[in-house]
């Protein structure tokens, strides 16, 4: 059983209290916790949100879809539709796996698996999806200290 009370406290303050998606493969299958809006991956993907939704969960949803359909779903969850998406994945499913995740922009969160012990967490988001390199600041690119003293 998937504790998503316990997912959302792993989350930042902004998606705690956000508008939270989940995306189911059936709706009948599963009912939603409170304070969480549930949606089939079908009507989802006919009618896509406008504004981008701040938090998306899909657990156990791409056990229950085709590679092809998963893959186009997390690229436009990525791309256009969500600023963060947390994919609860069941370990025992091989037709996806460490490297699809990653090749989708996603990463392994190893420190999310206590609410969910037999699936496998990962995440990507929008806010801090790539880390500033250390050779991207002003010291390095101004260079001020050579202002006037050579023409370049």
């Amino acid at each position: 059983m998937i504790d998503i009370d316990a997912l959302r406290r792993h989350l930042p303050r902004r998606l705690r209290e956000g508008r939270t998606v989940l995306l189911v493969a059936n709706t009948d299958s599963q009912e939603s916790p409170p304070g969480v809006e549930q949606e089939s991956v079908a009507a989802f993907l006919e009618h896509p949100p406008g504004p981008r939704v701040p938090l998306v969960l899909l657990p156990d949803t791409l056990s229950a879809l085709d590679v092809t359909t998963g893959q186009q779903l997390l690229g436009g969850l990525r791309d256009r539709w969500a600023d963060e998406v947390l994919i609860l994945h069941r370990r025992d499913d091989e037709r996806w796996g460490l490297n699809d995740f990653l090749a989708l922009g996603f990463r392994h969160d190893p420190e999310a698996e206590a609410a969910a012990p037999d699936h496998t967490v990962y995440r990507t988001s929008l806010y801090d999806y790539k880390l500033t390199p250390d050779w991207l600041n002003a010291r390095f690119w101004a260079n001020p200290e050579m202002w006037d003293k050579r023409r370049w």
